[in-house]
């Protein structure tokens, strides 16, 4: 339908469909409250953005930078073309506190949030400078934004309603809003029904807030690809407060408790976790290819959610993850994907579905990160080659390309330590057997084969050849059924490298 459609028309679509797609449309796992069954709910939702005007001033704004950008002769940077930009006018309504106070709406207010709640005040206070720590997050982020022509410091209004029947009657809530389930957002302001726990309420507000930020962020709208602009909205929103009173976004939650409360959980990884259990995994390319209607429910937020994690927090790919949100049109933002890692897509592929299907609290994506190097084959039988396995990382290469139908022996030697409380934990090969990590003893020496053309005649290399275990222990003869790069790892929870030192030295030997 899009490709069908002229621009200012597929803006206005598009735009009112991420709308209603804000983190709010997203519910807890295993604690949703659904006002309608979800077979209803999605087809309503669908019938009414298609229907919903777009935002006049955004839609202006990126159609004359569209029209702009192809003015541009290629050789010309945009950049260095394009004349300086401006924030649209703050058009937020403007209201009556002594009347809203009358009906038990109160006014918090910081120096980026205006919030009206009627919940506990306790419980909204905190929420306005959240937001201004959330702010300073996103400059440092994406970068400034654009200025105020009349040079005001840019705010949002937000909504947090415990009685929306109350909020409506009292004009807060825009007739032309569509119904949501726990979240919305629109150009400056936003929109978050009451939740029954803290860490929930906070997450909607700076998911919606995120929204607000980059939809007038210089070069970011509704027009960029629903898996980052929702991803990133998730990714801000997972959010840890620290014991000094600031706060940590981009969080990787490091367990349960954290993003718990009142029985319910924000259950992103549980989604995740369940899939796979399932065998409903998505690729990269599936989850690159969601779409606005696919963000009824919760298992596209979480997706969304992991491929920007993964993608801001990994040492190879963060800072190309990050360019993309501070130096392109969003019309390009796909296209630009594509060219930033299209040299190590394949590689990509694979962390992908090692990440997904090891995804657990605290997983450690920096230690977990693979240093690919493609090994060569051991030329003659008898020949041998060694390598170092550090007990603190992830997958490491041996150096050594493995051929289908040959044989090897692999052994290791060395000690390390797993745990240092509350005593050390040392560790040989073959691992400790009074604790078990997917099946296997903890400090295990385990092997994957990296499948890498040329694969068999015909087929191309699998991304999740590595998700194929070889339990190693202090010696194993092997005779591979598909040839690749052997790669080793000590077993460890992937949330629980930080603490291992030392390491084994491991040999090769091709058998005659």
């Amino acid at each position: 339908m899009h490709g069908l459609l002229p621009l200012p028309i597929r803006f206005a679509l598009f735009s009112l469909l991420l709308g209603g797609c804000g983190a709010g449309d997203a519910a807890p796992a295993g604690g949703r409250k659904a006002a309608t069954p979800p077979e209803i709910r999605r087809d309503r939702t669908q019938q009414e953005d298609r229907h919903a005007p777009a935002p006049a001033v955004a839609a202006s704004r990126v159609q004359t930078q569209a029209a702009h950008d192809a003015a541009r002769p290629p050789s010309v940077a945009p950049d260095a073309e394009r004349q300086p930009l401006y924030r649209p006018p703050d058009r937020r309504p403007v209201h009556d506190d002594a009347r809203l106070e009358a009906l038990g709406i109160r006014r918090y207010e910081s120096k980026r949030l205006r919030l009206y709640s009627d919940i506990a005040p306790e419980d909204a206070r905190v929420l306005p400078p959240l937001i201004d720590a959330a702010y300073d997050a996103w400059v440092e982020y994406f970068g400034p934004l654009p200025p105020d022509r009349a040079g005001r410091a840019y705010q949002m209004t937000g909504y947090l309603m415990a009685d929306g029947r109350l909020f409506a009657e009292a004009g807060l809530v825009p007739g032309d809003l569509p119904p949501f389930l726990n979240g919305r957002h629109r150009d400056d302001c936003f929109w978050v029904r009451e939740q029954t726990f803290d860490y929930y309420r906070r997450h909607l507000v700076v998911h919606e807030a995120t929204h607000c930020f980059m939809t007038v962020m210089r070069g970011m709208n509704s027009l960029a690809p629903v898996w980052y602009f929702e991803g990133m909205a998730e990714l801000f929103g997972t959010h840890r407060l620290e014991a000094g009173g600031g706060a940590v976004f981009r969080a990787m939650p490091r367990d349960r408790a954290e993003v718990s409360g009142d029985g319910r959980t924000l259950g992103r990884i549980e989604l995740i976790r369940q899939a796979v259990a399932d065998g409903r995994t998505r690729t990269l390319a599936e989850v690159r290819s969601l779409r606005a209607w696919d963000y009824s429910g919760d298992d596209a937020y979480a997706w969304s959610w992991a491929l920007c994690k993964l993608l801001d927090a990994h040492p190879r790919y963060r800072e190309r993850f990050r360019q993309l949100g501070t130096t392109l049109s969003p019309a390009a933002l796909a296209r630009a994907f594509d060219e930033a890692f299209g040299e190590d897509l394949d590689e990509l592929e694979t962390e992908w579905a090692l990440f997904i299907d090891g995804l657990e609290y605290g997983y450690d994506i920096e230690r977990a990160a693979i240093a690919f190097r493609p090994g060569s084959p051991l030329e003659s039988g008898g020949a041998v080659r060694e390598a170092e396995v550090d007990a603190a990382r992830g997958w490491q290469p041996s150096g050594v390309r493995v051929e289908a139908g040959l044989t090897y022996d692999i052994s290791a030697t060395g000690r390390f330590t797993l745990a240092q409380q509350p005593k050390p934990w040392e560790s040989e090969a073959d691992g400790i057997s009074f604790r078990y990590v997917d099946g296997l003893p903890l400090g295990r020496l385990l092997a994957a084969i990296r499948a890498e053309p040329p694969a068999a005649a015909g087929e191309d290399a699998p991304s999740d050849s590595m998700l194929k275990t070889l339990s190693v222990g202090r010696s194993l003869r092997l005779t591979p059924a598909q040839s690749g790069t052997l790669y080793m790892r000590v077993n460890d929870a992937w949330s629980e490298l930080a603490d291992n030192t030392g390491g084994l030295r491991v040999r090769v030997r091709r058998v005659k």
